[in-house]
């Protein structure tokens, strides 16, 4: 089981324990626990380790471009998360964010991308894009005047980008400058949960997870999205949050344009600015 995971089911652990016993009333809890809407805006600060390969006429070997492009080891993303919860039971959520991130260096060893062979010692420049939007439906199972927990269904829908250039050996054995390139557009049902607990009006914490394994299509492998962090009700509407978030994709894709596989990590804090009604 990754780290992140393994951090997350424990915070959720000793959020459970941790709860104290005393008399409770509707003014003991935190918005979130009570309002129909609450819309989440901020920035997502991931650092991102990124394994692809690109097919040719033979299999060829994983390409670790954080390690290849000497990528950035953090970049800013916006983000945005909206839930409207309606009648007593079920919510709905919206999420999305887009990041981006590109690297130049000297090659330590060659690369094969499909056909073509960018060679050791030879200077090459690269990066992805990446764009995942969630949309989650769920129902509440449990819940009380400081805890909430639900299970539901949801969609991811992601956008892979992945380039490289610089000068590269091609088939018929002449050297010259090229741009590769491959996308991936899919979409990726999955099964999910989330925890709350609220210690005080001010303050909540929350905690949510999604996963898949599956075969879809061009597409098979694994996904996990998970979120836990805090909030804090500054004012009567508006509050603070301050998250770790850990994205994992592991697929292998089989299109026409595209034979390979992508292996993405992204984790870092996410700092928001929230409004409940």
């Amino acid at each position: 089981m990754n780290a992140p995971i393994r951090l997350f089911f424990g915070i959720i652990v000793l959020a459970m324990l941790s709860n104290p016993v005393f008399a409770q009333t509707e003014d003991d809890y935190h918005p979130f626990l009570s309002d129909k809407f609450n819309i989440d805006v901020g920035l997502f600060w991931p650092k991102t380790n990124y394994v692809v390969r690109v097919d040719g006429s033979d299999p060829e070997e994983d390409i670790d471009l954080d390690e290849a492009l000497n990528l950035d080891d953090y970049h800013t993303s916006p983000s945005v998360n909206f839930r409207w919860r309606f009648g007593k039971k079920w919510s709905l959520w919206a999420q999305g964010y887009s990041t981006s991130t590109t690297g130049e260096e000297v090659l330590k060893e060659d690369i094969e991308w499909e056909d073509l062979v960018f060679r050791a010692g030879t200077f090459i420049g690269g990066g992805i894009d990446v764009k995942v939007g969630r949309l989650f439906f769920g129902r509440e199972f449990t819940r009380g005047l400081q805890h909430e927990f639900g299970l539901g269904i949801g969609l991811h829908y992601l956008e892979l980008d992945t380039f490289i250039e610089g000068e590269a050996l091609i088939n018929d054995g002449s050297i010259q400058f090229e741009r590769a390139s491959v996308n991936a557009k899919f979409p990726l049902p999955n099964i999910g949960g989330w925890y709350m607990y609220s210690w005080s009006p001010k303050w909540i914490f929350q905690s949510r997870l999604d996963w898949l394994s599956a075969s879809i299509g061009n597409y098979s492998g694994s996904m996990w999205d998970i979120q836990a962090g805090v909030n804090y009700q500054a004012f009567k509407n508006i509050g603070f949050g301050l998250y770790y978030k850990a994205f994992l994709l592991d697929v292998d894709v089989d299109k026409s344009d595209w034979h390979g596989k992508a292996k993405l990590n992204q984790a870092g804090p996410v700092l928001t600015l929230t409004a409940t009604w």
